[in-house]
């Protein structure tokens, strides 16, 4: 085998530091070493959508729009939602797809399918903002949720059904993001806590009633929110009796609805409980002082405990012996 010469070796390495040169930097009209990121923009048609069992029956969506109407003007109001829905699902983002969805939620309402309805009216808020009436279909989704809310569920024959009114709090949820200071956003935070408290959520039922309360204090839902808040702290605090915090909440509730709210239809309940609620405050004070005179013995800290529930209650029924033992563990001056 002959040894390369030298000067083929060469023309090698020159031929490829050219070919090298000219991948980095190619001439003006060779458009084979353009990359894909080089190619001019050429805008296209969304992907037309699909569906295994529901087809349009008409090849454009202006045409089936009008195809839609026409079943409709013959009462064939089912066909007529039915093919609305394949003109939404086929062309998703024609000029005609909103009132498409829009039908198909209103023949769903009308049926009686309301969680269908509502999640068919959820869809245009999500997906065609600005291109249908929001009030109207927020609205509708109020009673919607509203009717869902007091529905018997488990509704059978001779069954009379059970509530279930915790069903309804994801629409209301759905509400408040979708119109965050909408006119029935304060209604919606406040039937949610009205769907907690029903449930027994207690915790969940005060966050909600205090998003009404403290969003919309001149919404006519406030007052409705002040109170049921001061009732569900004093459902908690008489679940655990031994809570001195859930007991001074409740109190703070209490007073609260009473200070903003005096002449409320509510106020005398509200009074009462708070009065029941100050009297076990003052039992628990004096037994905390009664705890460190006769169990623990310990003079200076009783002392101190009686002075508190004296400052604290000065008409408790303990109020006079509390005062006995304050003079008889008092230091006497010399």
């Amino acid at each position: 085998m002959s040894k390369p010469s030298f000067i083929g070796g060469q023309r090698g390495r020159l031929a490829g530091l050219l070919l090298g040169a000219l991948l980095a930097c190619p001439p003006a009209g060779h458009a084979f070493f353009f990359s894909k990121s080089d190619a001019p923009y050429v805008e296209q048609a969304p992907k037309r959508g699909f569906h295994p069992f529901l087809h349009p029956k008409k090849k454009t969506p202006d045409a089936q729009w009008q195809y839609v109407q026409a079943l409709d003007a013959a009462g064939r109001t089912r066909a007529a939602a039915k093919q609305a829905l394949a003109l939404r699902i086929y062309w998703s983002n024609a000029p005609e797809a909103p009132a498409a969805q829009t039908y198909v939620a209103r023949r769903l309402d009308e049926r009686g399918k309301l969680q269908a309805a509502f999640d068919a009216y959820q869809y245009l808020i999500d997906h065609y903002t600005g291109r249908f009436e929001f009030n109207e279909v927020v609205g509708r989704q109020m009673e919607i949720a509203k009717t869902l809310m007091e529905r018997k569920k488990g509704k059978v024959l001779f069954l009379p059904g059970f509530d279930a009114p915790e069903r309804a709090i994801p629409l209301f949820e759905k509400i408040v993001a979708s119109a965050p200071e909408g006119a029935h956003t304060a209604e919606a935070y406040y039937l949610t806590g009205a769907a907690h408290e029903r449930a027994y959520e207690y915790e969940e039922a005060i966050d909600a009633y205090f998003n009404a309360l403290n969003r919309f204090p001149g919404s006519a839902f406030a007052e409705k929110a002040a109170y049921a808040q001061a009732r569900s702290h004093v459902e908690i605090s008489d679940d655990s009796p031994n809570d001195s915090r859930a007991l001074d909440t409740a109190v703070s509730a209490c007073e609260f609805f009473l200070q903003r709210y005096p002449d409320s239809e509510h106020a005398a309940e509200i009074e009462a409980s708070r009065a029941r609620l100050h009297s076990l405050q003052a039992a628990a004070a004096y037994a905390r002082a009664r705890y460190y005179d006769r169990i623990l013995r310990k003079d200076e800290s009783a002392l101190i405990e009686y002075q508190t529930f004296v400052a604290l209650f000065p008409d408790a029924p303990q109020a006079p012996e509390a005062r006995r033992r304050i003079a008889q563990l008092a230091p006497q001056e010399k």
